[in-house]
């Protein structure tokens, strides 16, 4: 299949899709702009269930296409299956949409994550899972990102945003995104977390759960994504956010 005929069945693709249903006042007392997505600065977001950091050099353009395009992945999932109840439908939808729109994505299949001693802290098993696959660089703004997250409160917005849409009972998933380039390509090193819990807490990521009390699955893979297909369906995938963006999107004070 040709590029024209990649990007012409995309187009058809995102029109076709549903969304959740928004309302559109909330337009209105929408938030100042992004500061994540001005500059080329290092910076980190929460963008519904899911925690993107950019290293610097990022031009806006990349970091708005990758805010864009994972959220549109996130809320059409959402629409079509239970984030919680359907999870690996839910994930064979988000993987499907964001493969449309441009993302080149390894397969993916989740596997059992088993901690070495007898406690779990989520934010640990992440950062020694993408640590596997990201670059120092990325690594790096992630911790910085995770770290303020927990402790600046000026973060109590996108760290609601974040609970609320990760683990809102005892289930819980969500998606951690450090963010690079390399040779002038946007790469995401994509780490997927599906876990369940004996009980609900807030704040969950540093919560230390006993091993028994918790299970964690994973999915971690280094996606790219191509430019000739979503710079073609840019303007579409903005049109079909239709300003939901600035309500699940949320700067992470560093």
């Amino acid at each position: 299949m040709t590029i024209s005929h990649k990007v012409a069945h995309a187009v058809q693709y995102i029109q076709a899709l549903e969304l959740p249903e928004f309302d559109s006042a909330n337009l209105a007392t929408a938030s100042t702009p992004l500061r994540v997505a001005q500059g080329e600065d290092a910076g980190a977001a929460v963008a519904a269930g899911s925690l993107v950091s950019f290293v610097s050099g990022l031009t806006e353009q990349h970091k708005n296409d990758v805010l864009n395009s994972t959220l549109l992945a996130q809320l059409a999932a959402s629409k079509a299956y239970d984030r919680f109840k359907q999870t690996k439908l839910w994930y064979d939808k988000y993987v499907e949409v964001l493969a449309q729109v441009g993302w080149v994505v390894p397969a993916f299949a989740f596997r059992d994550y088993r901690p070495s001693g007898t406690s779990l802290v989520l934010s640990d098993a992440v950062l020694e899972i993408l640590s596997a696959i990201a670059t120092g660089d990325e690594m790096k703004i992630l911790r910085a990102a995770l770290t303020s997250l927990r402790e600046d409160p000026k973060n109590e917005g996108p760290l609601h945003l974040f609970d609320s849409q990760s683990f809102p009972d005892n289930i819980g998933t969500f998606q951690i995104m450090p963010v690079g380039e390399d040779d002038g390509q946007v790469v995401m090193a994509l780490a997927a977390m599906d876990f369940k819990s004996t009980k609900h807490v807030t704040r969950f990521l540093w919560f230390s759960w006993t091993s028994s009390s918790v299970k964690l699955v994973q999915s971690a893979q280094k996606c790219v994504l191509n430019e000739h297909i979503y710079g073609r369906v840019r303007q579409q995938v903005i049109d079909k956010l239709a300003g939901r963006a600035s309500e699940y999107i949320k700067d992470i004070e560093i």
